[in-house]
């Protein structure tokens, strides 16, 4: 009773028909019988058929276009950034040759993250071929100026303009392919020397050099390609070193897929220079690896700028080398890097000749980041900096840097840092700290980051 109950009423009638005809003693013989059984069985099963369409169909729920990113020819452009600012005080500004010297309240620029704008786009071709490209200007958000670095200006000089005067998009700009095999950029774009430590930076990337004058770029951060040399006897300044930081022009990088936690990186410049492929080239390869909880990375950088009096080239090296691990809400760093810069004659901005006598640098570092709450971690971080410049004049810059930051929102943030630094050894040189003396910075600061997509 329970299956007749539930069967379905169009075969209930089938069946009481072929009951009747199979009953009825009228009927010749028994083949025809048996013949039409059988028709009325067909009639039912697409009967049967054309119900379950009809009730699948009125079950299903409005289709829509698929979106343009699941196919070849979308399109997909992102506009993000970061808008940061502290105010704080400064002590011992000046250098010890300074007329006037003393602390001072001051406004920061990006004390927690750069200030920037960025546009990054991306084309599908299918077949796992992206097309994409990026374009990224960092600028004061004390003035709404445009930051043009103090460093960064690598690679010929051909490719500089006016050594940085003219850059609009001084983060990035460059064009490439992604696709299963890595992906190839090709313009302005962060150094091999970067993508290797990334991970592993000690501050994790807080500015922790405020303290100094001139900051994080002119200090020298051999760690990322950074180091200081001297135009005279006793003096050094950004000189060379600043056109060896975090960004390359007219850089053709590699970035190797994810293999096993493994990432391989490469970076070429070509010279430009008439007469020899290598002069003003610039060439690094980095590596990375990440296992569980921790990570390791390292490169190495080799440029040859040319020398305008001898029209030879020499060799300006980099190594640097970062571990990281982290142990629950721990997490710890360690890094190191090591500058050999040559004696070199180039060309400044206004294309005078500037003669560089030969420097080495290094920097170690050490850091942790402590997550207190997930809205809450502190951070503290100690870098030692050595230059070798000449006889009697070797430098030391120490730094220690503490900062906490308070996570508001998901792209919102509140920080506050303090840094020590102190130098010595360095004979009075043009130093950011006066000479042998030491200055303490505080600041409390806002980070906003934003980000959207917008397909087509």
């Amino acid at each position: 009773m329970s299956r007749h109950r539930h069967a379905h009423p169009a075969r209930l009638l089938a069946l009481s028909v072929a009951a009747a005809f199979a009953a009825s003693p009228a009927l010749a013989g028994e083949k025809e019988l048996q013949a039409q059984i059988e028709a009325l069985a067909r009639q039912l099963e697409n009967l049967q058929r054309q119900m379950a369409e009809q009730k699948a169909a009125a079950a299903a729920p409005a289709t829509t276009p698929a979106p343009a990113s699941s196919g070849p020819g979308s399109f997909k452009l992102n506009i993000s950034g970061n808008l940061d600012a502290a105010v704080g005080h400064q002590g011992n500004v000046a250098t010890g040759a300074a007329a006037s010297q003393g602390s001072t309240t001051k406004f920061f620029n990006g004390g927690m993250a750069p200030t920037n704008l960025a546009v990054t786009g991306s084309t599908e071709f299918g077949d796992g071929l992206t097309a994409l490209f990026k374009v990224d200007t960092e600028f004061l958000t004390s003035s709404g100026a445009n930051m043009l670095p103090v460093s960064g200006q690598i690679a010929p000089s051909s490719y500089n303009g006016a050594n940085g005067g003219s850059v609009l998009f001084n983060r990035a700009a460059y064009v490439g392919l992604a696709g299963r095999y890595g992906t190839l950029n090709l313009g302005r774009q962060q150094t091999v020397a970067v993508d290797a430590v990334v991970k592993v930076e000690p501050s994790n990337y807080t500015n922790f050099f405020m303290s100094s004058v001139y900051g994080a770029y002119n200090l020298g951060n051999a760690i990322y390609g950074q180091g200081l040399v001297n135009t005279v006897a006793g003096k050094y300044s950004a000189g060379v070193s600043g056109n060896l930081d975090s960004r390359d022009n007219a850089m053709i990088k590699y970035v190797s897929p994810n293999l096993a936690g493994a990432r391989i990186v490469a970076g070429y410049s070509p010279g430009a220079v008439a007469g020899g492929d290598t002069q003003g080239s610039k060439a690094a390869v980095g590596a990375s690896y990440d296992y569980g909880n921790f990570s390791i990375g390292g490169s190495y950088t080799e440029w040859n700028p040319m020398d305008v009096v001898t029209n030879r080239d020499v060799k300006y090296r980099l190594h640097n080398l970062g571990v990281g691990y982290r142990f629950g809400p721990l997490s710890v760093r360690a890094a190191m890097g090591h500058t050999a810069l040559p004696a070199v004659t180039l060309k400044d901005s206004t294309n005078t000749n500037v003669a560089y006598s030969a420097a080495d640098a290094s920097v170690k570092g050490i850091g942790a980041t402590y997550a207190v709450t997930p809205a809450i971690d502190v951070t503290a971080a100690y870098y030692v900096k050595r230059y070798d410049i000449a006889s009697g004049n070797k430098p030391r810059v120490d730094t220690l840097g503490l900062g906490a930051t308070w996570l508001l929102y998901k792209n919102t943030k509140l920080y506050a840092l303090f840094d020590h630094a102190s130098s010595r050894g360095d004979n009075a040189a043009a130093q950011t700290l006066g000479g042998n003396g030491s200055a303490n910075a505080f600041a409390v600061g806002f980070s906003y980051a934003f980000s959207a997509d917008m397909i087509r």
